[in-house]
């Protein structure tokens, strides 16, 4: 077997570049791993122009580009296929590519005549792809006028256009470890602490991975990802599938008449903290409250927008937005740099809840006129980052059903919500129990930070009376804060639910 193996680096971030694996960093373990696979006689590096690439060997071929495309990467793939009899691609800064796992691989693709073949059941960054000669070249004139930049699906988002035209095989891993939602890639701070830690607890490959990765869950809670952050106290209905409208009165004021704002200032030293911590993060607003009552709420939005390691998901009822204030969210969003996370700057969540102008009222109070109408314009304007939302209950699913086929004509994404009773506060309205038959240490506490008006940071935001606060973000570090919730996460993978976590049934779902 003559084979090439190919890594793409065009578009690498810096973590690819630390020396965190006894001296060398991810990128020239990959490097590494890959020359060493079966059959291969030649290596390349797809790189960007302008990029130094240090501590590569003289012996592995750099290409450099501009800009890299789909389209562009599969032809270069396909004019690099031949002559060899299969070719291996991977990103370049997975430094666990595993020698034996491709091997496999290959040697299951040569047998079947395979056109792709791809490994599943591991985390992202073990297994390569590999493709048959010819079929890059095929791929690049299916790609046609539906060109974008190379993601990670870059191959099989190309590949699903005509999924059956081509004949693929798949290398499973004997333990589905695909709940975990590991990338094993030095893409960011986050998953380069990650990478470290696993390192250090032994993993090198695919072998035991299974092992490590379930014997060591500590090393899984590596830096907050989802940051929820409240800055607006009123918010102008008060509907009866939220807990606010109970607890956040204040002093007797209820929500729809309260009038304090979290500071610009402050807001922006929270952001800071964020980015210098995590590397990159998800920024929500607002925790509770509405964000289009806050009288800064365009400098709030510009403010994340300014930092490109943040982006940003705006939820919302949809009332209170002008449409110069939509337009201006819009033309900030086109001129902000590309995130970090890959994500777009501005995403939307519009909470409408109901399909029948009846169930609204009944649910959220007034303004389904205003709310939907503001769902559409938002749509116009945001056509691939808009979602539109409902929470299912008991004995709405006629309307539920109706909300969904509405919205998904009109071309939104739609969110079908599972009702939260935030352990017991709220009455049981369960359409049905989606939880799994097995519990496992909640996402929340693995990747949230959640932020309230005064910068407290409770343990979650099921947490609404506050009896497990973690500190408060205008007066603590945020590495004390996060490191607060350890405890809490190791009683979780101990199979212990202490305090409200043992009614709760949120720690399944999965944020942004």
């Amino acid at each position: 077997m003559n084979a090439i193996a190919v890594l793409y680096g065009g578009r690498l971030s810096d973590e690819a570049f630390e020396t965190v694996f006894s001296g060398r960093h991810a990128l020239a373990r990959a490097l590494e791993g890959v020359s060493a696979f079966p059959g291969v006689t030649k290596t390349v590096l797809l790189g960007a122009d302008g990029r130094e690439y240090p501590g590569i060997s003289g012996n592995i071929q750099v290409i450099r580009a501009g800009d890299w495309t789909k389209k562009r990467l599969l032809e270069c793939l396909g004019e690099l296929a031949a002559g060899f009899d299969l070719t291996y691609f991977a990103w370049a800064d997975c430094p666990f590519l595993d020698r034996d796992l491709a091997g496999a691989m290959a040697e299951r693709h040569i047998r079947y005549g395979a056109e792709y073949s791809y490994g599943d059941g591991w985390p992202y960054g073990f297994a390569p792809e590999i493709l048959s000669p010819g079929t890059a070249a095929i791929l690049a004139k299916i790609t046609g006028d539906s060109d974008g930049p190379v993601e990670r699906d870059a191959l099989f988002s190309v590949i699903q256009k005509d999924i059956n035209a081509f004949d693929i095989e798949t290398e499973i891993s004997p333990v589905d470890l695909r709940g975990c939602r590991l990338t094993l890639a030095a893409d960011s701070r986050r998953n380069l602490l990650l990478l470290t830690r696993l390192a250090g607890a032994g993993l090198s490959g695919a072998a035991g991975a299974a092992e490590v990765i379930t014997g060591n869950p500590e090393l899984l809670r590596t830096l907050p990802a989802f940051f929820p952050i409240q800055v607006s106290g009123p918010c102008p209905q008060a509907c009866s599938l939220c807990p606010y409208p109970k607890f956040g009165s204040v002093r007797g004021t209820p929500i729809t008449e309260r009038a304090d704002f979290m500071d610009l200032g402050q807001f922006e030293s929270i952001l800071d903290s964020i980015a210098g911590y995590s590397g990159d993060g998800v920024i929500d607003l607002s925790l509770w409250g509405e964000l289009s009552l806050h009288p800064e709420k365009i400098p709030l939005i510009k403010a994340v927008l300014d930092r490109p390691e943040l982006s940003l998901i705006i939820e919302t009822s949809g009332l209170g937005w002008s449409p110069d204030d939509l337009e201006a969210i819009a033309g900030a969003a086109a001129a902000a740099k590309p995130r970090k996370n890959r994500m777009a700057p501005v995403s939307w969540i519009l909470s409408l809840d109901a399909h029948d102008p009846g169930r609204y009222r009944e649910v959220r109070g007034d303004g389904y006129a205003e709310a939907a109408g503001c769902a559409k314009a938002v749509l116009g304007l945001f056509p691939g980052d808009t979602y539109v939302q409902a929470v299912r209950t008991k004995g709405s699913e006629d309307d539920t059903e109706a909300f969904y086929r509405s919205w998904k004509e009109a071309g939104a994404q739609v969110i079908i919500q599972k009702y939260d009773s935030f352990s017991g506060y709220l009455p049981d309205l369960q359409a049905s129990d989606l939880s799994p038959l097995h519990r496992f240490p909640c996402w929340h506490l693995m990747r949230d930070l959640p932020v309230l008006i005064d910068g407290t940071v409770r343990v979650c935001r099921e947490d609404l009376e506050g009896t497990c606060i973690l500190g408060n973000l205008f007066t603590d570090s945020i590495d004390d804060i996060w490191k607060k919730g350890d405890e809490l996460y190791g009683a979780h993978y101990s199979k212990k639910y202490p305090g409200i976590c043992a009614d709760c049934d949120e720690y399944y779902t999965y944020n942004f």
